[in-house]
């Protein structure tokens, strides 16, 4: 997804996405398959527990740490654009919804200018988040291929 660059054209990101999906939903079938399976009989309401509760902490910490990036970028990569007053500026720079509201009130030429910058800058943040998510993902799949790798023996 992080190779197309650009998160308005959703037809090109059908199948990444879909991808995605389909991979979460087996992986998390898996895991819980796999938690479910190692507990006791009598124990299974504390696995389950477990593992719906490492579920919600990991979505939650994921959307938290990447929406912030996300927002780091879209604030810090903004250019300043010189048809806006500093409170206009700053409005937009808060996010891409806070740009469309400034560009409301904009003359057309300005408004266009705004928007297609914020778009620009929203899908370079947008893409940064991607790259971070794949890196993570790598890096997990790469300890889990080392450390759960079965014991040889001699």
């Amino acid at each position: 997804m992080a190779a197309t660059g650009d998160t308005g054209h959703y037809g090109v990101l059908l199948l990444p996405l879909l991808g995605a999906g389909y991979g979460a939903g087996i992986v998390m079938t898996l895991g819980a398959d796999s938690i479910m399976g190692a507990a006791q009989p009598e124990r299974s309401g504390e696995a389950a527990a477990i593992q719906e509760t490492s579920f919600e902490l990991g979505a939650g910490l994921g959307v938290a740490v990447l929406g912030s990036v996300l927002g780091v970028v879209y604030r810090t990569s903004l250019p300043p654009l010189p048809d806006l007053d500093p409170v206009q500026r700053a409005a937009a720079g808060e996010s891409f919804s806070s740009a469309e509201n400034v560009a409301a009130g904009l003359p057309s030429e300005t408004a266009r200018e705004l928007l297609r910058t914020a778009r620009q800058v929203y899908d370079q943040g947008f893409t940064t988040v991607l790259v971070i998510a794949a890196l993570g993902l790598i890096a997990t799949a790469a300890a889990a291929a080392v450390m759960l790798r079965p014991p040889e023996h001699p």
